[in-house]
């Protein structure tokens, strides 16, 4: 089971993105899923150069945050995702609607075209309300439930796929919960982290979520999607710093808890 990890604009700030590359190819990642922001939306063949020089393929790709609040869909960051060449596109739910509004069904349908323009596959992640970053939901608010059975009964009837994202859930087994055998099928992808309290996106080795247990049920499942650690320890936000040792030490108990 490969491990890849989330990096995106905001940690950090204020430095180059070979910061990043340079300092995860020693952590055991096996590649990236680039968040697109301003520094990568109109330079692909940049990430393209680090990812070679620093043997880190770029996996996949987020929506940008203009798109996720909904002011602007961003057809474009689709090409960026081609001349990437990736294979997967993870996407919010519509903002400031329900997974039942005529909107969202115009949002996700558009979201089909386009995978079936591009042949990238597109996957809306589970984003409830309750969990969800609160800048992001000041600024975009959602309304009506947007739990993982919601958000796979929509995007099953749209020809799309699910990123399943464990600290949106917020439970400390979801292997355990009662929806998860049924939406497993869709799942392509999954933003891995634990958390603790109001504590976001931990370490595997911190928190409340039951990791061993979770990769373990993966592996019985016969698991073929993606893992991408999602973490964003001290701080989702940081100027200059960049914690390498917990995406490593998350990386080595995801090995030591899987049989290889």
């Amino acid at each position: 089971m490969k491990v890849n990890v989330s990096i995106g604009d905001f940690s950090p700030l204020l430095r180059r993105p070979d910061y990043l590359f340079k300092g995860l190819r020693h952590t055991g990642v096996d590649g990236i899923e680039l968040y697109i922001g301003v520094k990568s939306r109109w330079t692909p063949e940049y990430y393209l150069r680090l990812s070679k020089r620093y043997n880190l393929p770029i996996i996949s790709v987020h929506q940008p945050l203009w798109a996720m609040t909904g002011l602007y869909f961003d057809e474009g960051f689709f090409t960026v995702a081609q001349r990437l060449g990736v294979h997967y596109v993870t996407c919010h739910p519509l903002p400031g609607r329900s997974l039942s509004d005529i909107e969202t069904d115009k949002y996700l349908t558009r979201l089909f075209h386009l995978q079936e323009h591009t042949g990238i596959h597109v996957l809306i992640e589970n984003m409830p309300q309750e969990n969800r970053n609160k800048l992001l939901n000041l600024i975009a608010p959602l309304k009506g439930a947007a739990a993982i059975t919601d958000v796979y009964s929509a995007t099953r009837q749209h020809g799309l796929g699910l990123t399943l994202d464990t600290d949106h859930i917020h439970v400390a087994r979801p292997h355990d919960e009662p929806w998860f055998d049924g939406v497993f099928k869709a799942i392509k992808n999954i933003h891995l982290s634990s958390f603790l309290g109001d504590e976001r996106h931990q370490p595997l080795d911190k928190g409340e979520l039951d990791s061993v247990g979770f990769l373990r049920r993966l592996q019985e499942k016969h698991y073929k999607g993606l893992i991408t650690l999602e973490i964003s320890a001290p701080r989702g936000i940081t100027a200059w710093g960049y914690d390498f040792d917990c995406i490593e030490r998350s990386v080595m108990l995801i090995h030591s808890s899987l049989d290889y």
